[in-house]
Order: structure tokens, then C-alpha cells, then sequence
């Protein structure tokens, strides 16, 4: 059976990253209005593992961070003569996680939470779910980042792609919005599996999400993302 693994680590007690509480230096994902998306009818569908995908955030203030997890309900990708074309994926927003710093009690873990399921951030009331489309995914075309004591990049300390191959696009849909954001990743094919790593920063207010803290202790607009994602045939 073959498998794509797109393998991606974050954050948990970055040292350098929360003695600033700015988002972490990463590559800016270029965000524009949404695009059409071009069904592959040639390629093979292939579903999401859901219980081996994650998707993980860290979210910075003036005084500090926080980090947690969505998961994903759903989704497939398209793959055709062993190259990713296409894909579809369900965020469940509604059962999004927070799990850092590790000082945080189970009591401040939960009300924040809560806050940011309300209305403030993601009202998951009205919206429980988010959706990532594949709109393109290109050969990759600018610099590349070097970093041979760790290929695979699953060292928490790491926030930038390392020997990037592709840009990938999508649509994201989030708190009823929709941008198309582009982004670097590295997929490697090798047999009957495809790994790859996708790391990047968004700015939340692009999807109205504009919750601004407290006065003296305003919430960053950026938000560093890390996409773990395991589908079989």
C-alpha cells in the first residue's frame, strides 16, 4: 500500500521564539482571493488517515505564547504517476486544542479554549469547520534553506522548510472566509510514499479574525502553522 506522509513539528518550549513572543521566523504564506480549484479526473483518490494527521498552531502576545492543535475530520488527495495534484480537507475547528506553555493550568488551558472557540476568534457555533483546498501545487523556484544536521526537520526548533521542492496553493476557508495562500513545502517521492513539509505563517485578520487582546497585552496577527497529514490508497 502506498502512503503520503506530510510530516511537519512545531513548537512546544522554543526557548528563542518565547523570550521575544513574536511569531516564529518563518516563510510568509502569500495570501490572495480565492481560486478556482481543477478536479484531476486521471488521478487516484486516496483518503486521510485522520487519527495520524494533525494540524498544529502557535499563537504569540506581547507577554507571551500559546500552542495547541485542530484536527482534521476529513479529506483525500489526489495523486497521479506518483505526484500530488489535487486534495480536499476538513478542519474540525469546533475541537480545536490548546496545549501550551506547559506552566498553563488545566483551568486557564480550558477558558482559553473557550475563548477561542467563541465569537472573538472562530465562533465554531457558526462555523465548526474549516476546509483547505488544493489549488495548485508547482515546482518550487526560489532559494533554498539549508540545514544538513536535520532533513527531516522534526526537531521542535525548526520553523522554515529546509531544501524545498514545491509551492503549494490553496483555498482556506476559516471563520466563513475564504483566501487563497501559497506557500513552500518539500515532497520527496521515494517508492511507494511521498513525504513532505509545509511550515509557514499566517496573518489571522485576513480571515476576520480580529480579536485584538488585551491593551497591554496585544495579540500578534501572525499565526506559525505546521500540517501533519498521512493518506493511503
Amino acid at each position: 500500500m502506498k502512503s503520503i506522509v506530510v510530516s511537519a513539528t512545531l513548537l512546544f518550549g522554543m526557548v528563542a521564539l518565547y523570550s521575544c513572543t513574536n511569531a516564529p521566523e518563518s516563510d510568509q504564506a502569500t495570501t490572495t482571493d480565492a481560486k478556482a480549484v481543477t478536479q484531476d479526473s486521471a488521478g487516484q483518490k486516496w483518503t486521510i488517515n485522520t487519527g495520524a494527521s494533525t494540524i498544529e498552531w502557535v499563537g504569540t502576545k506581547v507577554t507571551g505564547y500559546h500552542t495547541g492543535m485542530v484536527p482534521l475530520k476529513s479529506g483525500e488527495l489526489t495523486v497521479k504517476d506518483g505526484v500530488v495534484t489535487g486534495g480536499r480537507f476538513v478542519l474540525d475547528v469546533a475541537h480545536l486544542t490548546v496545549s501550551g506553555p506547559k506552566s498553563m493550568d488545566s483551568a486557564s488551558i480550558n477558558k482559553l479554549t473557550g475563548h477561542l472557540k467563541s465569537a472573538d476568534f472562530f465562533d465554531v457555533e457558526k462555523n465548526p469547520e474549516g476546509i483547505f483546498e488544493l489549488t495548485a501545487v508547482e515546482k518550487y523556484s526560489g532559494a533554498a534553506v539549508k540545514d544538513s544536521t536535520d532533513a527531516r526537520q522534526e526537531q521542535i526548533s525548526k520553523y522554515k522548510v529546509t531544501d524545498p521542492t514545491h509551492m503549494v496553493s490553496g483555498n482556506l476557508t476559516l471563520k466563513g472566509v475564504t483566501k487563497n495562500i501559497s506557500f513552500p513545502a518539500r515532497i520527496t517521492v521515494s517508492g511507494n510514499s511521498v513525504e513532505a513539509i509545509a511550515k509557514f505563517n499566517i496573518n489571522r485578520k485576513d480571515w476576520n479574525i480580529v480579536y485584538a487582546g488585551k491593551p497591554d497585552d496585544l495579540i500578534r496577527d501572525n499565526v506559525h502553522l505546521g500540517i501533519s497529514i498521512k493518506a493511503e490508497k
